[in-house]
Order: structure tokens, then C-alpha cells, then sequence
């Protein structure tokens, strides 16, 4: 498996590939992307912020972004404008992509691009399979959080 992963500033026309396939599974967070891409409302373009794709060949087999995890807090926004906390967002891969590697290597690449900016990733996940993979990548469960309920510092 030669896969290719690479950040982009436009979403590739496959996208709606991974619309599908996740739609199949209950997911509309990559709908929700492709949505708040074309609305405006997030392009993975503010400082530090950044979305990733792989493809197998042409193929259009993964994707996972970058966003600056912003307080719900206006004073902890402010303090929070050094960008200490990015968010992973939109994470999904194929269902025959799994199990191969692929996440982890996306995650890793993702972690990478994020350590010059960021000193910590936060994410949610609400399903049991995903929360086994983060946490097999060193991201911790928190309790009780409204915005996450997944936290990794980047050391």
C-alpha cells in the first residue's frame, strides 16, 4: 500500500467518496465538512490550522484535520490565543483502509504538522472503536469536559 499523504487548501472532488462511505456507517461529520468548507465556516485556514488527505493512488481513502481548540470561555479565548490547543476534527478513513496502519500514520503526520503550534490535541469521539484507537496513540479520556473527551499533550 502506497498511500500519499498531503495537506491541502481546497477539498479534492473524491471527497464526496468519504461522504458516502461514512454516511453508510451513521457518520455525517464529513458531510459536516464538506458543508462548513463551502459555508465558509471552516476551512482549516486560521494560524496553525491545517486539513490532511491521503490517497491510494487516486483514490481518496482518508482524511483529518486541525483546528484551534477554542474555549467556550471569552477571557480563557483570549489566553488561549497563543494556540496551545488544537483539536483534531473530521478523522476518517475508509472502512477497507483500516486496521492497515493508515490512521496511525495520518494521526502521526497530523501530530507532527501540530507540534510547532500546539503544545496539546483535544478531540471527541463517540464511538467505542475510535476511543480504543486514540488511546492506543497516548490520547487520554477526560471526564466531563463540554468540548472533548480525548487530550494528548505533544512532547
Amino acid at each position: 500500500m502506497d498511500i500519499l499523504i498531503q495537506q491541502v487548501d481546497q477539498l479534492p472532488s473524491q471527497i464526496q467518496d468519504l461522504v458516502i462511505a461514512s454516511e453508510k456507517e451513521g457518520f455525517h461529520f464529513i458531510q459536516k465538512l464538506v458543508d462548513e468548507f463551502q459555508q465558509g465556516t471552516n476551512q482549516f485556514n486560521r494560524y496553525g490550522e491545517f486539513l490532511l488527505v491521503a490517497f491510494d493512488g487516486q483514490k481518496l481513502v482518508a482524511c483529518g484535520g486541525l483546528n484551534i481548540q477554542m474555549s467556550d470561555d471569552e477571557e480563557a479565548n483570549k489566553a488561549e490565543a497563543k494556540y496551545k490547543i488544537g483539536r483534531v476534527r473530521r478523522f476518517y478513513v475508509l472502512p477497507e483502509y483500516r486496521r492497515s496502519g493508515l490512521a496511525r500514520k495520518l494521526l502521526q503526520e497530523l501530530e507532527k504538522r501540530a507540534k510547532p503550534n500546539f503544545s496539546a490535541l483535544c478531540l471527541f469521539t463517540g464511538t467505542k472503536v475510535a476511543a480504543q484507537f486514540y488511546q492506543k496513540q497516548n490520547y487520554v479520556f477526560v471526564e466531563n469536559h463540554s468540548n472533548y473527551n480525548y487530550f494528548k499533550y505533544l512532547i
